[in-house]
Formats: structure tokens, sequence, C-alpha cells
């Protein structure tokens, strides 16, 4: 019985054997004197064979395997047959066959996995530019992306290259397909370049990456989307190198990486030869080249090093994917999967639609009314009761968009009849939820029509139309009951309206709407837009104190470098520049109010100001921080203003909230004042009750009093606590590091009672 294919034959225990690697000599004449075994090039034995075998065709060298079958293992010729004849000479031919399957053998990895027919494409070679280009934006991203003293046109060039590249090192014939995905993603790597405001460059630079790699390879199912969105990309970066290095192979000669070396050292003498002497002539120029040149600092370079290795195979990977188109799109055909009954998929969105309608009826009976109706039936003002639903409302058309996309794969479309079900459900889902999304932005308007614009509802307005439009797209889908357009349409429905938001200016939209709307200006709120806010400032109705102190801000004093130059910044800088000159004081506390106090005041108690801190009687405070040798007690007003803006969003129950905060001059010791108002009694009762479960789980001591009404916390970590409800009024005093419980608890019942006191003579 003949051996196995992919071993040799057995060797005895007394063959000879030659150097390992070094096949031996073959015979020089056909049968020698003395007879021996033959030993092959392993130095195993073969039985004796008459002395004129039959002459088998030579082979002078094994074929070399093709170039595409690089990346893959090369194969391994058959084992030579053994030979049944006695022993006698090794024909040339026979030695070759030999020597050939024994050296092929020993070259085999020994482990060789399967390349991924996703990535592996053996026959494509980089074009000899592509390359260097890759290492050119890896480092100029490095150093121009992310300035210190900003981001800007830096960040922008560095997107646009890093797209440029791939699209220059795919085919020629996919160029003109991917244009408009290019342009979209393009323009959205800009942003940095037109906007100061750092939120709207984040979003849209983070969308311009996750789209990048889907205009190079678009998909056409949600599945293969989702993956290139949610970088599935990373599979083939082992490939790219690949990729890279066989284009390293096919150019000219080993020498060619001293000759690139050698033009790179001669481009950078001559540049610096002759730029020092154009800076040297030229003061302009030279003040150009420093602003373009960064500050050299060894902890700097190396980290700026470490983000063009990061951005290097970055870039490659996105080339290859350019090249080669990776398909993550599932191989099941459209239709073939498991779908429900009509009747399944009917009753459940009929009721849905049912629930929809009912509801929508409500508000239209809610939006008739007005005012006095939610007042009556809700005990709150309009904007208020606005505000409450929002939120729930928004998640109801997320979740509905996602039941939609459910149903629709699921709905059954064999028949006329079941095709017209699917239209008229899901069709009907469609609009009603635009509906809801219609309720949800009139609550928004309105509660920005009383209380005025931020960021956060500008991008909220954003996502809601974008939503709708989701809904009209799906609209679409449902009546033809195809979507290989869809996955492409949500992306740049998307990515058009982040360019929306980008061009109307959101910051100047903000200040240019609060300016403009009769209510109380927030100018604290205002002065902290970025400069692209700047030339509303300068033309709107302002006092030029209000002027100066909005537009001349410390933190916006440092000079900018060239390559974090941004439309938004040039425009304010002159602006800037002449707010700077004026000597006069922005006294922010004393003269302008926030924006909870805005909202106290539409609320309907003028109580709930920032001014109130500066009523209440700190003698008895003073006197405890005396205790423990500090000085008497001090406003803590700019904590408690900041505090207040930006903690009011978490107490949406309350219709007026305060914080006042006192502290002694070293601020070892420090009491903080909470005051609420509930719409009745039983919200501020709710809120004592979530205290002491709080305190629960926090390790306080916490007792509640015999008069329900009353709740004190006892100690924890040498603080101490005491909270009050009276009626619909919530108070809680927190005294920091005091001398001992008794102490504090004096100062903290008398700062309960003042608070009292003063909110029954505004009520």
């Amino acid at each position: 019985m003949s051996e196995p294919a992919d071993s040799p034959a057995p060797r005895p225990e007394n063959a000879e054997t030659t150097p390992a690697g070094t096949p031996s000599e073959p015979p020089r004449d056909a049968a020698p004197a003395a007879p021996r075994r033959p030993e092959t090039p392993m130095g195993d034995s073969r039985p004796d064979h008459p002395a004129d075998p039959e002459p088998v065709p030579a082979q002078a060298t094994p074929p070399r395997p093709p170039a595409r079958a690089e990346a893959a293992p090369a194969p391994v010729p058959p084992p030579p047959a053994p030979h049944p004849q006695p022993a006698g000479a090794v024909t040339a031919a026979e030695y070759q066959r030999q020597a050939a399957y024994y050296a092929q053998l020993q070259r085999q990895p020994r482990f060789a996995p399967p390349p991924n027919p996703r990535w592996h494409r053996p026959d494509e070679t980089p074009k000899p530019a592509i390359i260097v280009l890759v290492i050119a934006v890896a480092l100029f991203g490095a150093w121009a992306a992310f300035h210190p003293s900003g981001v800007g046109i830096g960040l922008s060039l560095t997107g646009i290259a890093m797209l440029a590249v791939p699209l220059a090192a795919g085919h020629r014939s996919d160029l003109v397909p991917r244009l408009p995905g290019a342009m979209l993603v393009a323009a959205l790597w800009s942003v940095a370049a037109f906007r100061d405001a750092g939120w709207v460059v984040l979003l849209c630079t983070v969308t311009a990456f996750l789209l990048t790699p889907v205009a190079l390879a678009p998909q056409r199912r949600f599945s293969g989307a989702a993956v290139t969105v949610f970088m599935g990309w990373l599979e083939g970066l082992a490939e790219s190198f690949r990729w890279a290095k066989r284009g390293r192979r096919a150019r000219t000669g080993g020498g060619s990486s001293m000759r690139n070396l050698w033009v790179v050292l001669v481009t950078a003498a001559l540049l610096l030869v002759f730029g020092g002497l154009f800076a040297a002539a030229d003061s302009t120029f030279a003040d150009l080249i420093v602003r373009l040149m960064p500050e050299i600092d060894a902890a700097e370079v190396f980290l700026r090093l470490v983000l063009a290795a990061v951005l290097f195979p970055l870039v490659l990977v996105w080339a290859y994917t350019a090249v080669v188109k990776p398909r993550f799109d599932s191989e099941r055909p459209e239709g073939e999967h498991r779908t429900v009954s009509r009747f399944e998929l009917s009753v459940p969105l009929g009721a849905l639609n049912l629930l929809f309608v009912a509801f929508i009826a409500v508000q239209l009976r809610v939006f008739l009314g007005g005012e006095a109706y939610v007042m009556e039936t809700a005990g709150l003002t309009f904007a208020e009761y606005a505000r409450k639903g929002f939120w729930q409302l928004s998640f109801v058309a997320a979740l509905a968009l996602a039941v939609i996309a459910v149903a629709a794969w699921l709905a059954p479309k064999r028949t006329k009849r079941d095709r017209w079900a699917a239209r008229i459900l899901l069709g009907t889902l469609c609009a009603l939820s635009m509906v809801v999304i219609a309720s949800a932005l009139y609550r928004m308007y309105t509660y920005a029509e009383t209380y005025g614009l931020t960021r956060m509802r500008v991008w909220i307005f954003t996502v809601e139309i974008w939503l709708a439009v989701l809904f009209a797209l799906v609209i679409v889908c449902c009546w033809k009951l195809r979507a290989g357009w869809l996955p492409r349409a949500v992306l740049g429905s998307g990515a058009l309206a982040l360019l929306g938001l980008a061009a109307a200016n959101p910051d100047a939209l903000i200040a240019r709407y609060n300016l403009d709307h009769e209510h109380a200006v927030d100018l604290v709120y205002l002065s902290g837009l970025s400069d692209d806010a700047a030339p509303v400032f300068a033309d709107a109705d302002l006092s030029q104190a209000d002027r100066d102190c909005v537009l001349d801000r410390e933190e916006r004093d440092e000079e900018r470098a060239l390559l974090a130059w941004n439309l938004g910044y040039q425009r304010a800088l002159d602006l800037r520049e002449a707010a700077a000159e004026s000597t006069t004081a922005c006294d922010w506390m004393g003269t302008y109010q926030s924006y909870e106090d805005v909202q106290n005041q539409v609320s309907g108690n003028a109580f709930f100001t920032a001014d109130r801190c500066y009523e209440f009687d700190t003698t008895k405070a003073a006197a405890m921080f005396r205790q423990l040798g500090h000085e008497a007690a001090v406003l803590d007003s700019d904590d408690a203003l900041r505090e207040a803006s930006t903690e009011l969003e978490y107490y949406s129950d309350a219709t007026g909230t305060l914080y006042c905060g006192y502290s002694s001059e070293t601020t070892e010791a420090y009491l903080r004042l909470e005051v609420k108002r509930f719409a009745d009694a039983a919200g501020a009762s709710d809120a004592i009750e979530q205290d002491l479960l709080d305190a629960a789980g926090m390790g306080y001591e916490a007792t509640e009093l015999a008069d329900d009404s009353f709740t004190g916390i006892g100690t924890y970590n040498d603080d101490y606590r005491y909270a009050v409800v009276d009626e619909e009024l919530y108070v809680s005093v927190f005294v920091i590091h005091p001398p001992d419980d008794a102490a504090a608890d004096e100062v903290a019942r008398e700062f309960a009672g003042q608070v009292q006191s003063r909110y029954r003579e505004f009520a």
C-alpha cells in the first residue's frame, strides 16, 4: 500500500542522512559500481530497482507559482510515487521532482488561514504616488487637524485630503458614481473652516468621518450600511498593508527606496534654504512662516507622531476600500425571509393606528382650548405643559419608526390584497407619526417662544425635522414596497440636515432670536456663544457697555494660529478688538438676569431671581464659620448662578427654582440653599420622600420629624442637611463641615425660616 500523499516514505533505522536542508548530489552514472541503497534528498531509503529504469522526462526547476497567488500558500507538488523496482540509480528527473516536493513542504507555514474574499485582491497594486500621498496626509493631519488654539481650516483640509486620496486610488470608472456622496462628505468636512461653534463642528466632523467609507463603498441594504457606518471596514486593515507592500515590490529595483529618500532630502533642503531667504527679505512672509510652523516641544512632537501613526493606517485602509469596494450586504436575496400573514399584520398595526388617532384627537382639544384649558385641567402654564410632554412624543416618533421598519420587513407581499394591506396600514402609521412629530415641534416652539432659544433646542428642532423627512421617505417606500434606495437616502438626508444646521449659523440664530423677542435677555448665556454670533451682537440694539461685555470675553483673547483659522473667528476679530479697547466693567451679577430668573418670573413668582440670594441674613452663618477660625460668610454668587443655569433642566417638576451658595473666605466651610416651588403640596411632599430614599442610599442618618412637613437629615462626613416643606414650597439647607450638629441645625432652621417668610411676601 502506498504512503499518504502528504508524508515521505518510511525511513529505515540504518539509513544514512545528509546535512539538513541540502539535498545530496545526484549520481553521475546510471548504475553505480557497488550496489547501494540510494538516498533521497531527505535521507530516506528507496527499494532497489532495475539498473535500466524507464526514463522520465527531466524538469530542471520547479515551476514558479503565479504572481496572483502570493497571498495564498503555494501549492505543494505531489509526492514522488515509490518504485516497486529493486534498488538502483535515481534519475535526474526523479531527483528534481523529489527536491521540489520536499523544499516546498518545508516552506509551508504552520498556519495559513484562507484569505478574506471580501478584501483579497492579489492582482491589485497601488499607484506609485498613492502610498506617498497617504504618508503625507497622515503627517499633515497630525500637525494641522487639532491645533492647541482650536480647530479650523486645518481640520477641514485634513478631512478633504483623507477623502481625495482614496478617490484617486480607486478606478477611474468609479469616480462619477461616487461624486455625489463624496461632495456631501467633503461639505461636512469643510464646516470647520466656516463655523466657530464647536458643537456644530463636532457633529459635522464625526458624521463626515462615519460617512467617508460609505461614500467610497456604497451599500444597498440597511445591514451593509450599518456595518460600514460602524467601522466594519476595519477588517480590511491587514489586506491594505499587503496591498501597499505589493506596490513597493512592483517598483523598479531595490534602489527605489534610496532614490525616494534622496528626493525627500533634496526637497526639504531647497525649501529650507529658499524659505529662509524669503523670510529674511520680507517680514510679512516671515510672520506667515512663524504662524505655520508649530512650536518645537518634545512631548507635543511625540503625540503628533502617535497621531500620524494612527492616521496612516486609517487613510490606507480607506484607499484600499476605494479600490476593493467591499460588500457588507447580506447575501440572502431580497424577499426570501419569513413573513407574517395579513391577519397577523393587521391586528397590531390597526390597534396602534387607532391609539394614535385617539391621542391626536385629545391634542387637538388641548391646542384649540389654549392656555386656559391647560391651566384648568393640568394646573400648568401652556409652556410648562408643552415642555413636560415633548420628550415622550419624540420617543414615540422614534419608536414608531422602528415598528414600521420591522413591520415592513415582515409584511406579506404575495398577493395584491397583501400588498394593499401593507400599504394602507404602514402608510397610515407613517402619516399619524408625522402628526405626532408636528405636535412635538409645536410644543418645543411654544416653549422657545416663552423662554428663548438655546443650543439644545435648536438641535432638537433639527432632529425632529429630520425625523419628519424620514417618515416621508418611508411613506414612499411603503407605497412602492421597495427600499433599495432607502439606506442611502437616510444617510444622505441626515448629512443634509447637519449641513442645513451649519448653514443656518445656529449660534447667530440663537442670539438674534433672543435679542429680538420680548422677554428678559440672558446676556450671561449669550456671551458664552461662539464667535459666529459676534456680528449679531454688533448690529443689535444694545448699549455700548452691553455690547462690549458680550464681545470681549477672556477665553477669546488668545490669538489663533493659521491652521486654527475659520471664517466665524475672522468676522469677529475686528469686533472683538474694538470691544477690548473699552474700559467698561462687566458686572454680570449686578446687571443681568440669568436663564432661570427669566423662567421663574414667567412662571408667576418674582421671588425666584438671583438677586434674592443677597437679601438673606448671614449673621448666624458667619458666627458658625468663626467658630472654625474663618471669616464671615461670603456669597458665592458665581457658582450659584452657574449651578442654577445648568441644573435647572433636571428639575422639570418644579415651577420655580433658586440656588444660593455661602462660604467662608477660605471656602473650607460652605452653606448651600435650595428652594423649589411645585405645582401643589403633593409635589413638594414627593420631593421630601425622594430625599429620604436618596439619604438612605448614601448612608445618611435620616430622621423624619413629628410634623409630616418637616424632615431632618443628620450627619454624614461632617455634613448636615435640613429640609422642610411648606405647602407647595420646598426648602433644603446643606451645611458642609460645620463645627457641630447643633450649630448647623440652628443655622439651617434660621435660613429656612427666612426663605419661608420672604417667599410669602411675593406669593
